[in-house]
């Protein structure tokens, strides 16, 4: 038995990239200086940061549990290190969820309806009551499909049909070391009535949109007392009041590339590890930006201490539970779950026919576990289950997760003796990171 090769199903090595290295030498500074340094501005430390990097550390690592894979041709044994599945955090899963999503929204949920990208900002005033009190991000999709839902119903002179809306909420943006939370929305171009019609409905004017939405969730503020009405008052006076509404271009239901790509960049990463530049010795992080305008030419690279930009991106990690996409009204789960029952109920004394559907939300559960192996390869141009001596399939022959089995397993095959991560340095030790940042070129 022998360790598969890197080159095969995964040609980076997790515990050599730059993210993996910048939170092994300073997550454990960060958090002893939090209070001192970032609480005022980002916060109380929250526990559940700590569970997803050290998840995030033992990403890829064999000694965490593995699966177990042969060959019935050349009759070789590999073995595949599990994944920590954490999303905000590590790009590599997080990407394989973002795969996934642009999947299920094309072929699930979407259905035959044209959409079109919404991208809503608010002005950085705001941005502090979202940052203190992250329950509030929610009223960010609410308010907005209300504003839609309106304006869509007035145009058609319908107030019973809806049209349909997936809101992604975002905390980070082209700096990841800032909170900039936004939405990014695919909104159906019209209503669908509760006997599944569509009614095609004119794109709704941005500055009415935008109007409506800042006056709902200014309304949705004050009633929590977020904000006071003096700030209301300032923010009225603005020439510029901060609110903007990115309206793009229609898709169409037989654009399935064009949904998939805007579905997966709705829900992408916080940040790219091709952009991310990390320097130990002296405790910098270079992030470049990317590529834009037609000649392929790069926004300006940003440098940040260590610690900086490893606070940053621990901001964007989410709650335990907290849910950042969202269903709206023809793209609800309840909306499509009804759409696919029966038109009529069965005659008395009649035995209901069994549907394929009722259980939607198991089955794509199920489908999700299933694709592994097909997200690992789109994602990373390698499959998992190729062989990579004699190209033939491979079977799964067991997931092994209990700890002894995992160690004498592994000290058979000379693996388990692997530095572990070091103790964080004694306080009167701790690294000087110095404000004098250094020209990345």
């Amino acid at each position: 038995m022998q360790c598969l090769p890197q080159g095969v199903y995964r040609p980076r090595n997790a515990q050599a990239s730059p993210l993996y290295r910048l939170v092994e030498d300073h997550f454990d500074t960060l958090e002893r200086v939090w209070e001192e340094r970032y609480e005022r501005e980002y916060g109380f430390w929250r526990p559940v940061v700590r569970r997803v990097v050290e998840q995030f550390l033992d990403c890829g690592d064999l000694r965490c549990g593995f699966a177990r894979l042969w060959c019935p041709n050349c009759r070789r044994d590999l073995l595949l290190p599990w994944s920590c599945r954490r999303r905000c955090f590590c790009p590599s899963c997080h990407q394989k969820r973002a795969l996934l999503f642009a999947e299920h929204v094309d072929e699930e949920v979407l259905g035959d309806l044209p959409v079109r990208q919404y991208v809503v900002t608010i002005p950085k005033m705001l941005r502090l009551s979202f940052k203190y009190d992250r329950k509030l991000l929610g009223l960010l999709s609410q308010c907005f499909y209300a504003s839609v839902k309106e304006l869509f119903q007035h145009a058609a002179g319908d107030r019973h049909s809806v049209p349909g809306m997936i809101a992604s909420l975002q905390s980070y943006g082209d700096d990841p070391s800032r909170f900039h939370p936004h939405l990014h929305s695919l909104v159906s171009e019209g209503l669908v009535s509760r006997a599944g019609a569509f009614v095609p409905v004119p794109s709704p004017d941005p500055a009415c949109l935008v109007e409506l939405f800042r006056h709902k969730l200014v309304k949705a503020l004050l009633a929590r007392e977020k904000i006071s009405p003096r700030l209301v008052e300032i923010m009225g006076n603005w020439v510029h009041p901060g609110f903007s509404v990115f309206q793009g271009e229609r898709i169409d239901p037989d654009d399935h590339q064009a949904r998939r790509r805007l579905a997966g960049y709705m829900v992408h990463p916080p940040i790219a590890l091709e952009r991310l530049r990390y320097r130990p010795h002296t405790g910098q992080v270079i992030y470049y930006g990317r590529q834009r305008g037609p000649r392929g030419e790069a926004s300006p690279a940003r440098i940040f201490s260590a610690l900086d930009f490893l606070a940053g991106l621990c901001l964007h990690v989410p709650d335990s539970g907290q849910q950042l996409v969202r269903y709206y009204g023809a793209f609800s789960n309840a909306r499509r779950v009804s759409a696919r029952a029966p038109a009529s109920a069965p005659p008395a004394g009649a035995q209901a026919l069994p549907q394929a559907d009722t259980d939607s939300a198991d089955e794509f559960a199920r489908a999700r576990r299933r694709s592994w192996a097909r997200l690992i390869k789109k994602v990373y141009e390698a499959s998992p289950l190729v062989c990579p001596r004699c190209s033939g399939p491979m079977k799964i022959l067991s997931l092994i997760g209990d700890a002894p089995a995992i160690e004498k397993i592994l000290r058979h095959l000379k693996l388990w003796d692997r530095p572990e991560r070091p103790p964080p340095p004694p306080a009167d030790q701790q690294v000087h990171y110095s404000e004098e940042f250094v020209d990345p070129a």
